[in-house]
């Protein structure tokens, strides 16, 4: 549990920006779940929506690029209404508040760009992969966060989420698989 006495100036060292590590290819799966259901289906649209940006034509980048805008509105009005209505700390907040700001207004710029014909597919596609790079890490620090702040609130302890068909390093071979030597 986050610990609701820290300093904004301690929280702002904490979210010091990070560089995103580069993504080669964004897919659900279950090491993405947070644990709190509608977090979880906003988080696996966005990766269709994101991959539909990164797979746009020159025919469909437009209808893409709104597609990307509609979702990120909604799928961060769903989050701030959530840290809202269980009273998120505000140091925490305003910092996941302040990504989804920037994350939206480089979409918007970029597709009022594309409108008017000022950029191209090839930025259309470059602004899909930094959204592809960004994202699990945002998910992993801020919405992994916020989500175990909603389960706690509203549940009274953590999620408990089961993920299918996860390989481990440590786990031991069943029968019909073989290490290799």
């Amino acid at each position: 549990m986050m610990n609701t006495r820290q300093t904004p100036a301690h929280h702002e060292h904490r979210h010091a920006p990070r560089q995103a590590r580069h993504v080669e290819k964004l897919e659900w799966n279950d090491a993405m779940l947070m644990g709190h259901g509608p977090m979880d289906d906003s988080h696996e649209e966005f990766v269709a929506v994101v991959n539909a940006l990164r797979n746009s034509t020159v025919e469909t980048a437009l209808a893409c690029l709104a597609a990307m805008e509609s979702h990120l509105v909604s799928h961060f009005e769903l989050e701030h209404s959530w840290m809202d209505k269980t009273a998120f700390p505000e140091a925490y907040s305003k910092c996941h508040r302040d990504q989804h700001d920037e994350v939206l207004e480089a979409v918007q710029r970029v597709r009022q760009m594309a409108i008017v014909g000022a950029v191209g597919l090839s930025t259309v596609h470059r602004l899909a992969q930094s959204l592809i790079d960004w994202f699990p890490g945002h998910a992993d620090y801020m919405d992994s966060s916020l989500s175990a702040w909603i389960n706690d609130k509203l549940h009274g302890g953590q999620a408990v989420v089961i993920r299918r068909n996860m390989a481990h390093e440590d786990r031991v071979p069943g029968e019909s698989e073989t290490i290799a030597a």
